[in-house]
Parts: structure tokens; C-alpha cells; sequence
């Protein structure tokens, strides 16, 4: 995004896909999902097989093809990958060939305009990676065409709660453009969605969603939904029904379906973006106030230890337990990615590392083979088992293709290749940290390009190395500030410039570094990453090591449902003890160990940081049904009685504790 209103523009500006060039740890995890589901999910799964409504067929029409492509295009060109390239382009090219002469594009059997938002979020991607001449008209039409429309056929069901994305890829398409139908168009947008700030600065979902919405009932509405969509799908595909605004306007006003939306922890992870968005085109800084203390409401009410809230799939209250959705953590971080942009805010770098190295990863098998519907910080057995999830069904946390339901497996592609825009990126005419990833970037900066690699093994330890490569000019030298992020959990960090120290202070979570750079330059933040506790409130505390929770892994038996490997349906059961509690005063002996990040950063084996720590069984936590049970209250244990375990990183982990007792030494 670029200038939107008034000079009102992102304080970090993202650089464009064919600028960066992940390496490191972050390019084998890229490659670990191109040989994953990623790469192969058209081959085993229907819905975006070449039946796909967006490749032109009579299956799925509506948005699962747009959430594979809008993954799909940035894993392939930060790659750089030709076989990935080839499988985008079939989906790009015939969104192309599908616009009408009015403007409008897509499947025949699928008129919604939610899709659609999604699908142009994809093209995007497609346009900043590549430049193709076609994106932009394309984009102008079928605005122009929604323009005129949008009065007479608004936004429906999932558009009207989620209808503010679109803002992304207009402010796209202007900061070409300048054409002021545009903005029009984007307040307009707004106000046929629904009021997010207004949800936010009055929230009222502080219980579970049990409390609002009847469970027995709304599952059994759901179940009657779905018999009604299998008996359609058999009949085959028909054309879209005219509805009139009057018609479209009854049903999005209906009270239970606003419970449903305002409780649904993906519209709530996408909506956190809105009032940033929001504060691009009226300017009102209250826009930004909402956006910090709407993270920290749903947080304070359903905020869970792996740093996401509860949603399964809607908003379930603090306990290790409940289930997270994988398409709410996707959400999330992009949510904070598009904050972080907009605002230049530490506190969505410091969140958007947490969220992206310990729930993202947890949620899949080591080599993204399978992913879970929704994850559990306590997660002790991964089953069919009946659950306490609001609105899941009994596979929910399996390991599979599409646990539950399908909307994980179309839209788990976008999590790690996002990342890239968000962790060198440009402010004014300098550069700026963001979260910390290694890779390798040119930027303009003025009239002159400046070739960066970022070279750290974050978060599994503390050093990065900034090396200004190249500066294109005479000479190799050129005057630009640098703003390196202090995370928020960090006291203590020292930075070098060609090893000579330079002695500052963070301000507002960023030490500016305002020099001149040449060539062969190195910056050197060295961070030091203490092991820490964090107290729940809930009789339970948390182990962290700088941006990574730590869990105690448990051993699991894997037993296959169906399927054929390495893309099957896997239950796990534990196979080793997980009853321990953390004590607190055993923290300064704990033994840290290090080692190399391999070719699966947050696999199950070689794990690169592991932490051994002195604990306390716990033999009066119970098992329940598939779950670890209520956490005991605090207790005393003779010292004798501990036992030194070894905590690995949560994205590290299928199976695990991340919230424990605690337990005190008898003296």
C-alpha cells in the first residue's frame, strides 16, 4: 500500500515479492511446505482439483480456489520455484479469460462477492511479484463494475462480516491508479460491513459463546445446513439465485446470525486489521487506539498461552483445552502483518513473532503433510474423541486433509509466505525491522538501490546480522537511517557496527541507527534471551525464551484413520508421562542447549534450542476424556522429588504441555 489519502500513508511500506529472497532456516521451512500439502493438495483433494469452479469445472465455486492461490503465489515466486509458478499460473489465467465485459469474473455457479475479495487479495500478490500488464485493468473493471452495483446487491452472509478485506486490494489498485472512485468505493465497502469498531468498543462476548448463542440448537441448525449442501452438491452445480437488496438486507440483519458473526474467531482475527485500514482514508487516530485495545479485549476474555485467542470455531474462554482454529492464526497474523504496516507499531512485531513461531507451526505435522482444524495449548492426545469445542465436530484436532471442515486446508497456505513482507521493509527513505527472519532484499532508497542480507538463526537464538551487500553508485556508500526492533520481553542487547559498539536506547521499541552505510557494513543486534515465567492468573504458569513458549513434548503413537501417507488422517496417543509441574525457583539452574536449525526448523527431532529444567510431578492432574484435566492448585513437593525434564519450542511439538501446575519446595 501506498499514499491512500491526504499524504496519509503506512508507516512501513512492504517491499514486493521479487525484492525478497528468504534464506536460512525460513527458506527450508518455505521448502518443507512446497513438498507438503502445499505442493500437492491439488493432486489429492477435489475442491481444488481441475473440477475447481475457478479453474472453470462444476465442483467448488466459492472460496477455496482464491484461498490456495493467495498462499500459492507468494510460497511460489519467493521460491522462485518454476513447478509451483506453472500450478499459479493455470488459476491466474483463467480469472483472466473469466471476466465478462462488465467487469465481473469467476465461476458461473457462484455470484458472491465474498470470493472474490479473496481472489483479487490473490491477484495482488500476483501483480507485486510479477508486474503483469493485465492486473491492473483487470482490477479497474471489476471495481468499476462493483461500484455501480454494490447499492443494489450488498454484501451477503460471510461478505458482510468480512467485506472490509476488500480495502486491501483497492488501496492496491490506487496507489497506481490515484482514481478517486476508488475511495469512494472503499467507504462504501465500509459501510456495507459490519461495524467492527463498534463491536470492539463494545464488547460484550467477555463469556463463552455458550452464553449467546444455544449450542444444542445452533448444532443441529448446522447439521440440517450441511444434509442440505450434500443433497445440493449431488444434484450438481446450478446457477446462482437473484436475490433483491431487500432480501440480502432481512437476512444479514437477523440477531442470531449477528451472534454467530460477532463470536466467529476468523471474522474476529480478520477484523482486527479494520480500524488501521479504516484510519487510511479518514485519518482519525481513534482508528488506531481501537485496533491496539481490540487485540487486548478478546485477548483479556479468551487469550490463550500460545499467544491467539480461543475458536472453535467461535470465542471459548481461557482454558489450555479449548481449541484455536488454523484459519484463525492464519488471520491473525496477517491481521498484525497489515498493522505492523500501517502503524510501524514494536507491539505487532512482538505479537506477529509470537503468534508466527509457536501456534503457526504447532499446528501441523513436522513435514506439513496434515494440519489440525483447531490446536490446544495442552494438548495430550490428538483423537476423535468428543471435546468441550463450541462449534467443531468430534476429528477436530486430528492430524488430516481437511479435519472437520475445509476451509484450514484452502487457507493454510498464506501463513508462512506472508511473512517475507513484514520483516525488512522500507520507512521514508530507510529501512526497518520488523519481525526477525533471515533473508536477503534490495530496496530503492532515494535514487539508489541498496542490496541487504539478513543472516540469524531468530528466534531459536538472539544474534542478527544486518550486511549492507551492495549500494549501486559510484561510491558504494549511501546515507539511509536504520530502525532495528527491540521485542518487548528483551532487557538486555548490545549492537556493533563492524564490531564497534554503539551505545543507545530503544525508543517506542526501535534504536535508529542514522548513518552512512558502505558496502561490507554490518550491524550486529546480539539479544539475549532469558528463560521466563509468566504467570496465567489461573493458578498455571508459562515458559518462555525470548519470542518462543516452551512446552514439555510428550511421546506419542501414531495410528492412521484413512488415507494414503504421507498425506493421511492420523490420530496420536501419548506414550510418555506429561503430569509435571514448573518450579519457579528452579528457573536460574535450568541448562539451555543450542544447536543449528536443519531442514525442518520446527520439526520433531534436532530441535535447534531446548531448555532443561528441574520439575515436580504432578500425579493429581487428571485425564479427561482425550484432555488433560482441570490444572491442580499450586502444591509443595519435597526437592528430592524432581525430576529434570527437557522444554522444547511449542512449534516443535504435536503433543505437549504448555501451561502448568505450579509447585513449591518444601522446606
Amino acid at each position: 500500500m501506498s499514499e491512500i489519502h491526504n499524504n496519509k500513508k503506512p508507516v512501513f511500506e512492504p517491499l514486493n515479492l521479487n525484492e525478497i529472497f528468504p534464506k536460512g532456516w525460513y527458506r527450508n521451512q518455505l521448502l518443507v511446505q512446497k513438498n507438503g500439502l502445499t505442493g500437492h493438495i491439488e493432486e489429492i483433494w477435489d475442491d481444488l482439483g481441475p473440477d475447481s469452479g475457478w479453474l472453470g469445472g462444476q465442483g467448488e465455486s466459492w472460496e477455496r480456489g482464491p484461498y490456495y492461490l493467495d498462499g500459492l503465489v507468494p510460497l511460489a515466486y519467493l521460491l522462485s520455484d518454476s513447478f509451483l509458478k506453472k500450478k499459479a499460473q493455470k488459476w491466474i489465467e483463467w480469472i483472466f479469460k473469466s471476466q465478462t465485459s462488465d467487469g465481473f469474473f469467476g465461476p458461473r455457479y457462484n455470484n458472491d462477492w465474498w470470493p472474490r475479495v479473496v481472489a483479487m487479495k490473490a491477484i495482488t500478490q500476483y501483480h507485486s511479484a510479477t508486474k503483469d500488464a493485465r492486473v491492473l485493468p483487470f482490477m479497474d473493471r471489476f471495481f468499476r463494475y462493483q461500484f455501480n452495483q454494490l447499492k443494489n446487491r450488498p454484501f451477503e452472509m460471510w461478505g458482510t462480516a468480512r467485506g472490509f478485506e476488500e480495502l486491501l486490494p483497492i488501496f492496491y489498485l490506487y496507489s497506481f491508479t490515484k482514481e478517486t472512485y476508488l475511495l469512494e468505493l472503499a467507504n462504501d465497502v465500509l459501510a456495507k460491513s459490519y461495524d467492527w469498531e463498534a463491536i470492539f468498543n463494545d464488547f460484550k462476548y467477555i463469556r463463552t459463546t455458550h452464553s449467546y448463542l444455544n449450542k444444542p440448537l445452533f448444532m443441529l441448525v448446522k447439521r440440517v445446513n450441511i444434509l442440505i449442501s450434500d443433497i445440493k452438491r449431488k444434484q450438481g452445480p446450478q446457477a446462482p439465485k437473484e436475490r433483491t437488496r431487500e432480501q440480502i438486507d432481512r437476512q444479514n440483519n437477523t440477531k442470531n446470525l449477528h451472534l454467530f458473526h460477532e463470536t466467529h474467531s476468523v471474522n474476529i482475527a480478520m477484523a482486527f486489521k479494520m480500524p488501521v485500514l479504516k484510519y487510511l482514508l479518514d485519518k482519525n487516530p481513534v482508528n488506531l487506539e481501537t485496533a491496539h485495545h481490540s487485540i487486548e479485549t478478546v485477548m483479556t476474555y479468551h487469550g490463550l498461552t500460545n499467544h491467539v485467542f480461543s475458536g472453535d470455531e467461535h470465542l471459548n474462554g481461557h482454558s489450555p483445552t479449548v481449541g484455536a482454529e488454523l484459519c484463525l492464526v492464519a488471520e491473525f497474523m496477517y491481521s498484525l502483518e497489515t498493522m505492523l504496516s500501517v502503524t510501524g507499531k514494536s507491539e505487532y512485531a512482538d505479537r506477529l513473532e509470537q503468534v508466527a513461531y509457536n501456534a503457526w507451526p504447532a499446528t501441523f505435522l513436522q513435514d506439513m503433510s496434515a494440519h489440525q482444524y483447531v490446536q490446544q495449548v495442552n494438548q495430550i492426545e490428538v483423537s476423535k474423541k468428543k471435546r468441550g469445542w463450541y462449534d467443531a465436530f468430534n476429528e477436530s484436532n486430528i492430524f488430516g486433509l481437511e479435519p472437520n471442515y475445509g476451509c484450514c486446508a484452502a487457507n493454510m497456505h498464506q501463513g508462512w509466505p506472508k511473512l517475507a513482507g513484514s520483516i525488512l521493509m522500507k520507512k521514508s527513505n530507510g529501512v526497518a525491522t520488523g519481525i526477525y527472519a533471515p533473508c536477503q532484499v534490495q530496496m530503492q532508497l532515494e535514487n539508489t538501490y541498496v542490496h541487504l542480507l539478513e543472516s540469524t538463526e531468530y528466534p531459536f537464538n538472539g544474534v542478527v546480522d544486518i550486511h549492507i551487500d551492495k549500494i549501486d553508485n559510484e561510491q558504494q556508500s549511501h546515507h539511509f537511517p536504520v530502525w532495528l526492533r527491540i521485542p518487548s520481553w528483551c532487557s538486555e542487547f548490545n549492537i556493533t557496527i563492524n564490531n564497534e559498539a554503539l551505545y543507545c536506547n530503544a525508543v517506542d521499541g526501535y534504536v535508529k541507527i542514522d548513518r552512512t552505510f558502505k558496502e561490507g557494513d554490518v550491524i550486529r543486534l546480539d539479544m539475549e534471551l532469558p528463560l521466563r515465567f509468566t504467570d496465567t492468573g489461573r493458578n498455571s504458569v508459562s515458559v518462555h525464551y525470548g519470542a518462543l513458549l516452551m512446552a514439555l513434548p510428550i511421546k506419542g503413537k501414531k495410528k492412521k484413520l484413512r488415507g494414503n501417507e504421507p498425506f493421511a488422517d492420523w490420530e496420536i496417543f501419548p506414550d510418555s508421562e506429561w503430569r509435571y509441574a514448573v518450579v519457579k525457583s528452579e528457573i536460574y539452574k535450568a541448562n539451555i542447549q543450542k544447536k543449528q536449525t536443519g531442514d525442518h526448523p520446527f520439526g520433531d527431532e534436532n530441535i535447534a534450542v531446548t531448555a532443561s529444567l528441574n520439575m515436580a510431578p504432578a500425579p493429581d492432574w487428571k485425564y479427561q476424556k482425550g484432555n488433560a484435566g482441570r490444572i491442580p492448585a499450586p502444591f509443595k513437593v519435597e526437592e528430592s522429588k524432581l525430576i529434570n525434564m527437557k522444554l522444547v519450542p511449542f512449534g516443535c511439538t504435536r503433543l505437549r504441555i504448555a501451561e502448568f501446575p505450579i509447585a513449591e519446595i518444601r522446606e
